[in-house]
């Protein structure tokens, strides 16, 4: 079964002092190439198999590696050893794709050995060792391995399967299998609305059962995700109008009601190429997301709520159609919940980077200028909104004006000394942009501060008195040590090899072992990882590609 697999992450932080949300949301698509290798063919007459290409001296020095990283592999610890040996699945698929897939399944059985972490563990559902078996397990062969899966992990490949239905247009298992996640605390709404989209219009009673299943999921957990793709509210975005307005109207006060319950304080900043919203409570998220549509089914109580709140009166006298208003046609460049008592600081960012990426069509030069006026460094230090918005620049302009996406790549040298390790984690295409554009000399200088950063992540990943708990193949470090290896492959072999031999972690040297031979071996695409940071005052995780 092919993988085709779109994932969202929403991020926590919280402590006993104070509730921080930030919400980021990261879509990772991948199709594992071995997965598309069509099975043998049984035939009494033997076939003549055709030759396997001969392998370039790279890529026979690339086979030795990935050999030697696969042996050390069986010395690691079960989650490591799984973990490895997935990442070598993707290294083979260039060569040898029966390889790849067998290893995918050896992978498979060495996560069976893995521990499932304590249930009160606060790392237990995202990003340990526990959940690097959920991962794992969910990208094989999902229908062969649901049986044998756990929970989560039974959770995620259900879900899949849903959606896999939908896209072959078999509805009747899809809604079945949606039936069976009907009181799970992580419900899939935005699948569920996909089934709603795909019935017809002499399916309304099916179509009712899964909006009455979609309601009594939220009614029984909340806004366990808070608001985005698979969220109770967007999910009656897309489903209104195929369904009756009665339903409709009791989800709406069902959703405020909560929302108003919740007594947040948090504020919330949303910028597209539309323009930028500021509010101050989920309820008033709420209220822009949902009064267009009640305005539509019951005017009169629309605008009696919309006088008891002044400002969602503006906010929507400026963006009629609420979200709608922000997303048709247009990309969110930022999107945010955070409990800063000074929201009005986080929109002058916003919408001077609305206003810096508007410019990289219109004028490029400008868009410079534009990213040169952006702060150093965000509210939470986690990222440079300026050297993100040069970045973009030189991303942009590469093909089209060499010379000015090497300026912008210049202004992001001058202050990488000025950048904590997490926000140069971001800027990892400098040295690959400087590269393309024939400036070898550049991407080694701007590799050598990366490798550097990935060192002091690392200290921070293994301080002895707040250690990352998260799964050790996934820390922040281990991610940019990846990136760098992926780089400098290209650069120099002999670069990317020093960087492998120098990292200090040798289960983590492995790893990245393991990325260097891919690269030699003609990988084309990185495999996605999900990045995790996990300590006593919260947990972070994204996506990286």
């Amino acid at each position: 079964m092919v993988a085709n697999m779109q994932s969202a992450v929403w991020i926590n932080f919280s402590d006993c002092r104070k509730s921080l949300l930030l919400f980021l949301l990261l879509v990772v698509s991948f199709r594992p190439s071995f997965a598309q290798v069509p099975p043998a063919q049984t035939s009494s007459v033997k076939k003549s198999q055709p030759a396997q290409p001969k392998l370039t001296a790279t890529q026979e020095r690339g086979l030795r590696l990935l050999k030697a990283a696969e042996g050390e592999a069986a010395g690691l610890a079960p989650d490591m050893r799984a973990f490895v040996l997935w990442l070598a699945s993707y290294a083979h698929v260039p060569v040898d794709p029966k390889k790849a897939e067998s290893l995918t399944k050896d992978s498979f059985t060495a996560t069976e050995a893995i521990e499932d972490p304590p249930d009160k563990d606060q790392c237990g559902q995202v990003g340990t060792a526990g959940d690097i078996k959920s991962w794992i397990q969910e990208i094989t062969q999902a229908e062969e391995l649901l049986t044998q899966a756990t929970e989560p992990v039974r959770t995620h490949i259900t879900t899949e399967l849903v959606k896999h239905y939908i896209e072959k247009k078999n509805l009747p298992p899809a809604q079945a299998l949606l039936t069976s996640l009907a009181d799970i605390e992580q419900y899939p709404f935005s699948a569920a609305a996909d089934l709603v989209l795909a019935m017809g219009p002499e399916q309304a009673a099916d179509r009712m059962t899964i909006f009455n299943q979609a309601l009594n999921n939220f009614e029984q957990h909340g806004s366990t995700q808070m608001v985005g793709p698979d969220d109770m509210g967007s999910f009656l975005e897309r489903t209104w109008t195929h369904v009756p307005s009665s339903v409709v109207l009791e989800a709406i006060d069902k959703m405020l009601d909560e929302a108003k319950s919740r007594q947040s304080k948090s504020h919330l900043s949303m910028a597209s190429d539309k323009g930028t919203v500021n509010l101050n409570s989920t309820y008033e998220l709420r209220l822009f997301q949902l009064l267009p549509v009640l305005n539509e089914l019951d005017k009169d109580k629309a605008e009696s709520l919309l006088r008891d709140d002044t400002a969602i009166q503006a906010q929507l006298a400026k963006y009629p159609k609420g979200m709608n208003s922000l997303t048709s046609q247009g990309n969110i460049y930022s999107y945010g919940i955070t409990d800063d008592d000074s929201p009005q600081a986080a929109q002058s960012v916003a919408e001077q980077q609305v206003k810096q990426g508007a410019e990289q069509q219109m004028n490029p030069k400008q868009a410079i200028n534009d990213a040169l006026m952006l702060p150093l460094q965000d509210a939470f230090q986690s990222s440079s909104p300026r050297a993100q918005g040069l970045l973009m620049v030189a991303e942009n302009q590469k093909n089209k004006k060499p010379t000015l996406a090497k300026s912008a790549l210049d202004e992001i040298l001058k202050i990488e000394d000025q950048l904590i390790p997490t926000q140069l984690h971001d800027l990892t295409d400098v040295p690959k942009i400087y590269f393309e554009l024939g400036d070898e000399d550049n991407a080694k200088k701007a590799l050598k501060v990366m490798t550097k950063a990935a060192e002091k992540l690392y200290a921070h990943d293994a301080d002895a008195e707040d250690p990352n708990k998260a799964f050790k193949g996934t820390w922040p470090s281990a991610d940019f040590w990846r990136k760098c290896v992926q780089i400098a492959a290209k650069i120099s072999p002999a670069l990317a090899e020093e960087i492998v031999n120098e990292i200090p972690d040798p289960e983590i040297s492995v790893a990245q072992k393991v990325v260097f031979a891919g690269a030699l071996l003609g990988q084309s695409s990185g495999v996605p990882i999900l990045v995790g940071d996990c300590r006593k005052t919260g947990s972070r995780y994204n996506f990286s590609q």
